[in-house]
């Protein structure tokens, strides 16, 4: 009797935690499916052409960012490792002629049952949201739309560019740059070609090539921030400092709060000694990029330790320069920087 009592203890045992196990595992797939839901999709201008380095955000059902990104060159975004509820998706054009947009996204993880007390959550949600954006009205008067900057493009110009977006979306910038030139050997002055190659060429930094494109492209399109920006930085790049300021600001004529042009134009200001405005372009960039930008703490910190002698706000930019990127290799150094510069701001 003791033998066959034992032996339905141990059943009962291993059927309970075969039960647990279950019900475990269960838990593990359902969190896991409520909180691996995604968005995705396509931001177009004008002829439903695909704009690159578009700021997106992912937003709350309070209104509050969650995460932010830009489209890649085929105009592609995505937000992943979402929970089930209400979002909302903010698309800001910044240095375009295209009006912001929103759209509403609500995130349902539906429950089944495979069996008496087997509820769970059946799959993962992947969502799609294009966004087609309109071109921005004129702020005073009747709200007549403004120009967006359009061609009348060759076909096989248009197509070689097309082609030249996939390859870049698949990692293969050699095919990319091949189809790019045969676009502008049929049309020399197709913008968005120009703009394209020229701000690839810096990525790779090629930036005498770059220089050439992107000079042409803001002759043929003056407007254009994107072109702007990728001609300071190639500029910069050879040492052309007085050149890649006048284009800096230029960018920031179009684009008044891009975070990037701000600490381009600061950092370029520092070089040229203009200290006072240097520090006005890189305070701006501090506070309009949310920390996504660390190096600007750190170039605001030279500014004021070496340019402005405030060796107490340097080591305060200091500070938040390791807050925002505490994995710096020299991170030991930069602390002891820091008590440097608080001694030296007891006796200045």
């Amino acid at each position: 009797m003791i033998g066959i009592s034992s032996m339905k203890l141990k059943v009962s045992v291993l059927v309970s935690f075969s039960i647990l196990l279950s019900v475990f595992f269960l838990y593990c797939n359902s969190a896991s499916a409520q909180t691996g839901n995604s968005v995705s999709g396509h931001v177009f201008g004008a002829d439903r052409r695909p704009l690159s380095d578009v700021y997106v955000e992912l937003l709350d059902d309070l209104s509050r960012a969650i995460s932010r990104g830009r489209t890649s060159a085929s105009g592609l975004y995505s937000f992943f490792g979402l929970s089930a509820g209400r979002f909302r998706i903010r698309v800001m054009p910044l240095g375009t002629d295209y009006e912001e947009q929103e759209q509403d996204l609500e995130i349902v993880n539906f429950s089944g049952s495979a069996g008496i007390g087997d509820t769970r959550v059946l799959g993962r949600v992947s969502e799609i949201r294009d966004f087609y954006l309109n071109p921005r009205r004129v702020a005073m008067g009747l709200g007549s739309p403004t120009s967006v900057f359009a061609q009348d493009v060759p076909d096989e110009a248009r197509k070689l560019y097309r082609d030249a977006i996939d390859h870049l979306e698949d990692k293969k910038p050699q095919e990319a740059y091949t189809a790019l030139k045969s676009a502008l050997e049929i049309f020399p002055k197709y913008f968005v070609a120009l703009e394209t190659l020229g701000t690839e060429y810096v990525k790779a930094g090629h930036f005498e090539a770059a220089q050439i494109l992107l000079s042409l492209a803001v002759e043929v399109n003056p407007r254009a921030y994107k072109s702007w920006y990728a001609l300071a930085r190639a500029l910069e790049a050879q040492q052309k400092h007085g050149e890649a300021l006048a284009a800096a600001k230029k960018a920031i004529q179009m684009n008044a709060l891009a975070p990037e042009s701000l600490f381009l134009t600061g950092y370029l200001l520092r070089q040229a000694k203009e200290y006072p405005e240097a520090e006005k372009q890189l305070i701006k960039a501090r506070d309009t990029s949310g920390d996504s930008i660390p190096d600007v703490h750190w170039e605001l910190a030279l500014l004021y330790a070496n340019g402005l002698k405030r060796y107490k706000d340097a080591a305060k930019e200091l500070r938040l320069y390791l807050k925002a990127k505490p994995d710096d290799k020299n991170a030991e150094n930069i602390k002891k920087l820091i008590a440097e510069f608080e001694e030296k701001a007891k006796t200045t």
